[in-house]
């Protein structure tokens, strides 16, 4: 079951406090032995990219060189996180872990394309030089397609999840990426060209929330959860997603580079949310789907505070604090 933008947008009424209390966001006596959890976690995910990202006899040395400049020794592995971490206990590790490996492919993948001259034109990403400036413009394209398809391929010959269910994931994968939804998302960000008027938030819904509403359903199809639990899960995802995006743009706007590691200032003269609405829009937004995203998490039947410690670090790592993770 996936969400769509209608189903949990912002309305005004919704951001007009001026200051949400995240009560939740106060440190949790579970939090040391859930921050052993996550780092062991991401440790079997750095790993497992690196044994998933070995080449063949024909695979040129520069284009795989290219691919592991952009895929390791660096990122937040956020995706791959929260997916796995949506699992139930116990349950489906192997194939968690190899399915958000691919999620960080994508994810990367799209990350090569944004950074490029005729997109963003950015020079650093994840406290490096883009892959373009390393290893030219046609190999960071080519590396791209490479990680994409890894990804795809990753999914579609998952072990430990039957061959129906590994087609419906696929689908749900590709249908998030292309036209319909990352590829829509980033021409818009870069033309506003659409045949309807578009708002910053139906833009972002393409760029982001479709990716995250993927990797929900995807979790959901996986693990064969209820109704209940799957609608639950999308809706976790979907302000998830809304909150990473409106942080980014407010981010852009206001964050040293340092704190990024990647070039700021990207979304100067381009339809964003802070640009449309203002940066007290942006942040009570961002506050509104955060807040949200806790509340849903009570209904996903997963282990909560592992995910709330992942959301907790995000808003720590956004505003120059201790990170939690």
């Amino acid at each position: 079951m996936s969400c769509t933008l209608t189903q949990f947008s912002v309305t005004p009424d919704d951001v007009k406090e001026p200051e949400l209390q995240i009560s939740w966001m106060q440190k949790n006596p579970l939090q040391e032995d859930c921050r052993l959890k996550i780092q062991n976690i991401k440790a079997k995910v750095e790993d497992r990219l690196d044994l998933l990202l070995e080449g063949s006899e024909y695979t040129p040395t520069n284009l795989l060189a290219a691919m592991r400049h952009a895929l390791l020794g660096g990122g937040k592995r956020f995706r791959p996180l929260l997916f796995i971490l949506t699992m139930p206990e116990g349950k489906h590790e192997d194939a968690a872990i190899d399915i958000g490996c691919a999620f960080e492919m994508v994810h990367t993948a799209s990350l090569i394309l944004d950074d490029l001259p005729c997109m963003d034109d950015a020079d650093l990403r994840r406290q490096k030089p883009t892959t373009h400036k390393m290893f030219g413009q046609a190999t960071a394209i080519l590396a791209a397609i490479s990680l994409l398809t890894r990804g795809m391929n990753i999914v579609a010959s998952v072990e430990g999840v039957p061959a129906e269910r590994r087609a419906r994931l696929v689908a749900i994968l590709t249908h998030a990426v292309g036209h319909t939804g990352l590829a829509a998302g980033q021409e818009v960000d870069l033309t506003d060209a659409v045949d309807a008027p578009m708002d910053v938030e139906q833009k972002n819904w393409l760029k982001t929330g479709t990716f995250f509403s993927a990797m929900a359903e995807m979790a959901s199809i996986v693990s064969n959860r209820n109704d209940a639990e799957a609608a639950a899960l999308s809706e976790l995802a979907f302000h998830v997603g809304s909150a990473f995006q409106a942080l980014d743009d407010l981010l852009d706007a206001t964050a040293p580079t340092s704190l990024l590691g990647k070039d700021i200032g990207k979304d100067i003269g381009k339809s964003s949310m802070i640009n449309d609405r203002g940066e007290e829009a942006t942040r009570l937004a961002y506050l509104f789907h955060l807040d949200s995203a806790n509340a849903a998490l009570a209904l996903c039947g997963v282990e909560e505070e592992p995910v709330r410690l992942i959301l907790r670090s995000v808003h720590q790592m956004a505003f120059r604090q201790e990170m939690a993770v």
